[in-house]
């Protein structure tokens, strides 16, 4: 790995790229990053407006998700089998949507998959337009103690902006969201012309092999692969405005994911009395590995071109020209993509940076039983996501590299990644094996404003319904993109489509403290969702697959 010094950043070659005068304004005369144009859907159904304005529609939805969050259907990493009987409250969630949503369980195709996946399908009248698949997952993340919450975490209480609530953001909201339109436009009569597919894991914050992973099989056994039009599920970044421009807000759903390993290292050593210690216990050893891991060979940030966070900063160039750092169009501009990834990092802050570059985390370490005896087994599980211009096997390669010599040196044999996992009964004997395989970084979906006619009309419905709700009335909404640190059941829906979207829209500041304590959405900013939601099945419905125009308009004189 290439690390940066200060002083290369400090070099007359970089400081000219990254220090010149502002020529951010450059921006607007080459055309970068011009604007989807406007889709509002043209039929007879009902406005998308009314989530946002009708207030029996805004208690229904808080009542819906309130019923929701009171049911914990919680899952842990050791939840394996879908019969288990941990597994029991999704029944009663099961239950919940069908009491909920009648109209929508009397018309739609329900699938159940491995038991609790839940697959809506809405058969459109044209087979020749690609279906389009809208997805969330049915489980929570599990609470620690319920005394530390301001209201309990299964009460689903609703003080009249916020739902309070363990997955009330996480994402019981998406899936309660998407039924909820399904069985508004079911009850406008509406039959769609192209299919729509709701699809509902169940164990995605555990990884999702047995939901999203059985789901994705049974999708491409029914469809093939890249038979979806487009893929939208949770996550992303949301909606956020940069400091000192009130007039423009980026819409940034998530186009990419990094990758992720879990390194689990497995250390066996004698055990004995603690009087007469060796020089190193088998805990001495382990820390020693992890020191080194933090220490050497450290991973650094990359903007490569095509880089989702490289088009975005373009779009914020280009529509926020006095907001941005004043060497930004100079820096997009360079060819060294080290040093404009680590100065912008530097600018922005570690949020930037890590999705830039690869986290490295040691967030799990287990050893010793007792104060007078020396500890035999010692464990430490170093998890990592990996970043866009790296590899699973990088990370891997790096980490037996560094970890080989502190072993020699102790005298201690290795198994890197033996097959079965762990070499059980060797002593004096490290394993480093995954916890659950590797996930290389997801690809890129393109984000080309004008040339890829499904983000172009994604980015169009968009910006119609966001420049219309009345928190966001007279602001200029430029949809970009950016890729996410962490990983969502799209990880399985690779093969179905090129357009995969990770994105709960939501305003800054309107989604807080998702899997911690007083986890809460605003409910206006889930009726905005709602809005969204609506817009994109009527504006997908029809649609013959027409490239849409685009504008070179900007949000203001510049």
């Amino acid at each position: 790995m290439r690390i940066l010094p200060l002083l290369a950043l400090s070099s007359p070659a970089t400081a000219s790229v990254l220090w010149s005068n502002n020529n951010n304004n450059n921006f607007k005369v080459n055309g970068i990053c011009p604007l989807a144009p406007k889709i509002t859907p043209h039929d007879t159904l009902q406005s998308s407006l009314r989530f946002v304005e009708n207030p029996s529609i805004r208690s229904q939805q808080a009542e819906r998700l309130s019923k929701a969050v009171q049911i914990p259907t919680q899952v842990t990493d050791y939840m394996k089998d879908p019969y288990d009987e941990a597994f029991a409250p999704f029944l009663d969630f099961h239950s919940l949507l069908k009491r909920l949503f009648p109209i929508t369980h009397d018309i739609a195709n329900l699938t159940t998959v491995n038991r609790l996946g839940l697959v809506y399908t809405l058969h459109g009248s044209n087979q020749a337009l690609k279906p389009i698949l809208l997805t969330g997952h049915q489980d929570v993340v599990p609470i620690n103690d319920a005394s530390d919450w301001t209201h309990p975490p299964f009460k689903g209480h609703f003080d009249g902006e916020w739902l309070w609530g363990r997955g009330s953001s996480d994402c019981k909201n998406v899936v309660i969201g998407l039924l909820s339109v399904i069985e508004d436009l079911l009850a406008q009569d509406w039959t769609p012309e192209r299919t729509v597919v709701l699809a509902f894991g169940f164990d995605e914050e555990s990884h999702g092999f047995l939901g999203a992973g059985s789901i994705a099989t049974y999708l491409e056994s029914v469809y093939g692969k890249h038979s979806f039009e487009f893929v939208l599920d949770e996550g992303g970044m949301g909606l956020e405005s940069l400091p000192g421009d009130d007039g423009v807000v980026y819409a940034l759903p998530g186009v990419g994911e990094k990758g992720s390993i879990d390194l689990v290292f497995d250390l066996s050593v004698p055990g004995g009395h603690s009087s007469i210690p060796p020089p190193h216990t088998g805990i001495g050893i382990l820390s020693e590995i992890i020191f080194a891991l933090e220490k050497e060979e450290l991973f650094a940030p990359k903007l490569g071109s095509g880089h989702p966070s490289r088009r975005k900063l373009e779009c914020q160039v280009r529509h926020s020209p006095e907001s941005v750092e004043p060497w930004l169009a100079h820096a997009l501009s360079s060819t060294d993509q080290l040093s404009t990834a680590e100065q912008l990092a530097r600018s922005r802050g570690d949020k930037f940076r890590f999705i830039l570059q690869t986290s490295q985390a040691a967030d799990i370490f287990n050893g010793g039983v007792k104060s007078n005896a020396l500890p035999e087994h010692i464990s430490a599980l170093v998890n990592y996501r990996i970043a866009l211009h790296q590899t699973p096997e990088d990370v891997t390669s790096r980490a037996v590299r560094i970890i080989t010599p502190i072993v020699q040196k102790h005298n201690i044999s290795l198994s890197a990644f033996p097959e079965d996992g762990k070499d059980e009964g060797k002593q004096n004997h490290l394993t480093i094996s995954t916890l659950s395989g590797a996930l290389s970084p997801a690809p890129v979906s393109p984000t080309e404003t004008g040339k890829d006619k499904v983000w172009t009309r994604f980015a169009g419905v968009t910006r119609s319904v966001f420049e219309s709700v009345p928190s966001l009335k007279g602001k200029t909404v430029v949809v970009g993109g950016d890729i996410m640190t962490g990983n969502t059941d799209t990880r399985f829906y690779w093969s179905l489509s090129r357009n995969i979207y990770r994105w709960s829209p939501s305003r800054a500041g309107g989604v807080l403290n998702i899997h911690t304590v007083d986890e809460r959405v605003a409910i206006d900013v889930h009726l905005e969702a709602m809005a969204l939601y609506y817009d994109l099945i009527r504006a997908f419905d029809s649609w013959d697959g027409e490239i849409d125009a685009v504008s070179d308009e900007v949000p203001h004189d510049l």
